[in-house]
């Protein structure tokens, strides 16, 4: 059995932990699994991110020493499980991830954290003087590392949603704020007599339509730019929400659901992809990330009864609440 932490051993873990996170960013950011290949030195490794030898040795120290690459005889460095998941690109890649969200806009941010609790709005307009959708329209290389971040977590969360919901039948599925496809694509995947539009705002809809998920799919998948606060596209049976609504307070929220329920089919459904808080106080990465959207967005995570009031403002009615095999839940909603 393992023996229980001190409360003072406790808590200097979560200071450690503070420590090791932003040298898990130096590694997403310096690209370092990438460069490990198969193999490296760290006169290697040094030449290939730029870096001064005796720090990056440090660094791999730290990192080795929490099972982030292990170093081999000769002085090599070889993969663990957790630095191949650091690797760009593949199958359940969180370097994006790792990057945008211990690093940039989101640590400068949360050095302001305390400002949420005495003032309104977020953190981030304190830092940068608007909301964080305008900077990222004005900062298109931190957009596209925040793109990147959300495809890596789509493609996690994909493969459990598809496992766990039944979307047939439907002819025709809006992905609204879809961002570059990748889980209107899979959706279309499984059934392949359907179609699908794939709604954003200009500039991702600009970037989605050269990406291989509407590449691929060119047939089968229209695109479509708006804003979803003034209207979405019409008379389709099935919409899809996707990582949208936590990320906005109750009054925008309900504005696109409003906008959507106008826009749905009689028989329709809505289906909502977030995490949905769970009750009572059991360890969870929802209310963690509840601080995350109050710190950058001015968004706010949801449980089941607080999804049922949104969805009820709008016009619909919710049908079910399904768990998948990754921390996101499936709610299934109709027009009434």
């Amino acid at each position: 059995m393992q023996q229980q932490l001190s409360p003072q051993a406790a808590i200097m873990h979560v200071v450690a932990g503070y420590w090791l996170s932003r040298a898990v960013y130096l590694a997403a950011r310096l690209k370092l699994a990438d460069a490990v290949g198969e193999r490296a030195t760290l006169a290697a490794l040094a030449a290939a991110t730029g870096t001064r030898p005796e720090a990056l040795r440090r660094l791999m120290r730290a990192l080795t020493s929490h099972g982030y690459f292990r170093e081999a005889e000769g002085g090599t460095f070889v993969h663990t499980p957790l630095s191949e998941a650091l690797r760009s690109g593949g199958p359940g890649s969180m370097r994006a991830i790792a990057e945008a969200e211990l690093g940039h806009d989101h640590y400068q941010s949360w050095g302001k954290v305390e400002s949420c609790l005495f003032e309104p709005g977020t953190a981030f307009e304190r830092v940068y003087g608007m909301p964080i959708w305008h900077y990222y329209a004005d900062h298109p290389e931190t957009q596209a590392l925040f793109g990147e971040a959300m495809s890596n977590l789509t493609a996690i969360a994909n493969a459990g949603v598809l496992a766990s919901y039944r979307f047939a039948p439907f002819k025709t599925a809006v992905d609204v704020g879809g961002g570059h496809g990748s889980f209107l694509a899979a959706v279309l995947d499984a059934h392949p007599d359907a179609s699908g539009v794939l709604f954003d705002v200009a500039e991702v809809i600009d970037n989605a339509a050269k990406d291989a998920f509407v590449a691929g799919k060119r047939n089968r998948i229209r695109t479509v730019s708006g804003d979803f606060f003034r209207e979405v596209p019409g008379g389709a049976d099935l919409y899809l929400l996707k990582f949208i609504l936590h990320d906005w307070d109750e009054e925008r929220a309900a504005a696109i659901l409003i906008n959507i329920r106008k826009a749905i089919a009689p028989k329709g459904r809505l289906i909502i992809v977030e995490i949905v808080l769970p009750s009572g106080n059991k360890p969870h990465v929802g209310p963690l990330i509840d601080l995350n959207m109050m710190v950058m967005t001015g968004g706010i995570e949801r449980t089941e009864a607080q999804y049922g009031q949104l969805l009820a403002r709008a016009g619909f009615r919710p049908e079910r609440l399904v768990a998948t095999k990754s921390p996101f839940s499936v709610i299934e909603a109709s027009p009434v």
